[in-house]
């Protein structure tokens, strides 16, 4: 499969206050679909499920390049199969391409693919945009058209803005935001590790020096809005997180009181952290952006975990086994799971630099 954002949780999407959110016609749909995502798609197919008790309550939204012939069918049957994960009774399905209504090879196999599942797709649209004023057609036999309408009248938008969903511009807007930092600080910091990890694999037990408070500190400093990370933070933070047991712990303040600080220094740390050390904080920002049910951010944040290091394997647990999973369903089987993840108060063995 191309580049992929599975999923977008949202099932059934609902403001911060509790009732579910619907939305009432194709165009307003359309319009919803950066919400759901968190940005906004060009060149995609886009599957949402729905379910509840009305059948038609939003929920797993997930996006995959629209593929090229030969792939067609393997595309189709493998976002149906994504989508299962929500378990829903019905989906809608929407392309988005700038040339008209195409791709009807792609939305025949999506349909059968969900049938196979019992699953209806009853709504089939194409957009050309998700913008205000695109146009957009249903592939079905009424051929009915429309707009997008502007998406800041709709009750959908009103719950998004007070649960104060971002919706970025395209994808490369939320790549940009874990792109590793200054090159020069970077090799800076990444020789300022190879001689702290030298210094420690010479020590007996070279996990027993690491201080797991320093995770600790640098949440309340983000929390405080004075966090700073120069080299020696930096490099005491990427040692700490290298200890499975105090990345573990660290896991828990992804759906602590300081959730959000946290996040913010796992952004921060993914960008001033040398590879393969930035792909401990970029599982972590994955995991706080899943809490939030930003699918798109988690998605790009495992990317980056796995560029910097391949093979990593909380990366590939994360990506496996959370993602399509709820908000509340993560934070019960993170606490489940406490103090059982990693256990080891060692380092990590880590790939040789330079690796691709």
């Amino acid at each position: 499969m191309a580049t992929s954002d599975i999923p977008r949780s949202a099932s059934p999407w609902r403001s911060p206050s509790g009732p579910a959110v619907r939305v009432r016609e194709p165009g307003e749909l359309v319009a919803a679909v950066p919400v759901l995502l968190g940005f906004h798609p060009r060149e995609s197919l886009v599957l949402v499920a729905t379910g509840g008790g009305s059948g038609r309550r939003l929920g797993l939204t997930l996006r995959v390049d629209l593929p090229p012939p030969e792939h067609v069918r393997d595309h189709a049957a493998c976002a149906a199969e994504h989508l299962l994960l929500d378990t829903p009774t019905g989906a809608a399905v929407v392309v988005v391409a700038a040339a008209a209504a195409p791709h009807v090879e792609l939305v025949g196999h999506v349909i059968q693919a969900l049938e196979r599942h019992q699953v209806r797709a009853h709504t089939v649209l194409w957009a050309e945009s998700t913008s205000e004023g695109a146009r957009w057609s249903c592939y079905d036999t009424c051929e009915c058209t429309g707009v997008v309408p502007d998406f800041s009248t709709t009750t959908f938008a009103a719950a998004a803005v007070t649960a104060g969903q971002v919706v970025w511009a395209d994808r490369r807007e939320i790549e940009a935001l874990v792109a590793p930092a200054d090159p020069e600080r970077i090799r800076r910091r990444e020789a300022l590790l190879i001689q702290a990890t030298d210094e420690a694999l010479a020590r007996s037990d070279p996990g027993a020096v690491v201080d797991a408070a320093v995770v600790d500190a640098a949440v309340a400093d983000a929390a405080a809005d004075r966090l700073v990370l120069d080299d020696a933070r930096v490099v005491a933070l990427a040692g700490a997180l290298a200890v499975p047991a105090i990345r573990d712990s660290a896991l828990l303040q992804c759906i602590g009181p300081a959730a959000a600080a946290a996040e913010q220094l796992w952004t921060a740390l993914v960008r001033e952290t040398p590879d393969p050390e930035a792909a401990e904080p970029a599982v972590l920002l994955a995991v706080s952006a899943l809490m939030r049910g930003d699918g798109a951010l988690a998605n790009i944040a495992l990317d980056r975990a796995e560029h910097a290091w391949p093979g990593h394997r909380l990366a590939a647990i994360v990506r496996s086994g959370l993602l399509g999973m709820r908000p509340e369903q993560i934070r019960e089987l993170l606490r489940d799971c406490e103090g059982h993840v990693g256990g080891a108060v060692r380092r990590e063995r880590l790939p040789r630099r330079g690796r691709s």
